[in-house]
This record gives C-alpha cells, structure tokens and sequence, in this order.
C-alpha cells in the first residue's frame, strides 16, 4: 500500500506540476508578446521621427534652394535694370535699341525676379514674408525708374539726377534682400 500511496503522491505531484508549467508557459508568451509589441512600437515613433526629420530637412532643402534663387535673380535684375537705364539714358542709342534691351534683358530677368519672389513667399516664414514685401516694393522702384526713362528716352533728363535716384533705388532693394537674407541665415535652414 506504500508503493499506491507514493504512486498517488506522485500522481497528484505530477499534475500540480503541470499546471505550474502550463502557467509558466504563458507567462513566457506573455513577456514574448509584451517585448514584442514594445520592439513595434519603439520602432514605429522610431521610424515617425525618422520621417519627420527627413521631411525637415526636404523642407529646408526647398527653402535654401529658393532663397538662392532669389538672391541671383535679384542680382540679375539690377544688373539688366542698369543696363536698360544706360541704354535709356545714352543719346546716342536708338529707340530700336532701347526696346531690345528692354525685351532681351529687363524683361525677362523682371519676370524671373517676381517668379523667385513668389516661390520665396511660398516656403518663407511670416517674418520672412514680410521682408519679401519690402524687397518686392523696391524691386518695383527701380523698375518704374529704369522704365521710366526708357519710355522717355535720354531727352530732357538730368543724367546725374536721374542716376543718384536710381542708385539710391537700387540700395534700398539690395538693403531690403540682405535684411531677407540676414533673417533667412538665423532661421534653422
């Protein structure tokens, strides 16, 4: 009767032990499931952040690349505005051509300033924005003196005059985009 009683122990151990194991197991699936579903979720705001940043850095990419832009076609647009004022301005130049100077050069670098100007607003910040502003009220300045004069042709105008103005025009244009651009360098590009 012994050997019953330690075969029943063992029995009644046995499936005491079983249990026990059948509850560690789940335990262990538990903890697995838990590390794994923590792994996902560590590398989902991973891969968001990831994303962000990349999109950040796009962003400023655009940004940079605009304000460039803008700064050569502001450039271009004095360049060629001068240009047409001293055509303008040269008695000895006809209206023929003044007129290409007008089509060929102010023309197109006036278009290609407002473009860079818009697409600038587009990716600027409000500060930045308002700077733009500043630099499209000038820009139109030194384009009504430069076409101005144009139509006129050189008759009856005081070249120095005429000249100084423009000059202090195109100051105030080129102290408008550094103001811009001094802004632009302080943002986190």
């Amino acid at each position: 009767m012994t050997q019953k009683k330690d075969k029943a122990d063992d029995g009644a151990n046995g499936r005491r032990r079983q249990p026990s194991t059948t509850t560690a197991a789940l335990a262990g699936a538990l903890i697995g499931a838990l590390a794994g579903l923590t792994g996902s979720t560590l590398a989902y705001f991973e891969a968001k952040d990831t994303r962000r940043e990349e999109a950040q850095a796009r962003r400023s990419d655009i940004r940079r690349a605009a304000y460039v832009e803008l700064a050569a076609t502001a450039n271009k647009y004095v360049q060629q505005a001068t240009q047409l004022l001293t055509v303008s301005l040269d008695p000895a130049k006809t209206p023929q051509e003044r007129r290409r100077q007008f089509e060929n050069g102010y023309a197109p670098a006036n278009t290609d300033l407002a473009r860079a100007v818009t697409t600038a607003r587009l990716v600027a910040p409000p500060e930045g924005r308002k700077d733009l502003a500043a630099i499209d009220t000038r820009s139109a300045r030194v384009g009504e003196l430069a076409t101005g004069w144009y139509g006129k042709g050189p008759e009856g105008v005081d070249t120095a005059k005429a000249d100084a103005e423009f000059t202090e025009a195109v100051n105030a244009q080129l102290a408008a985009l550094q103001s811009f651009m001094d802004r632009a360098a302080d943002e986190s590009l």
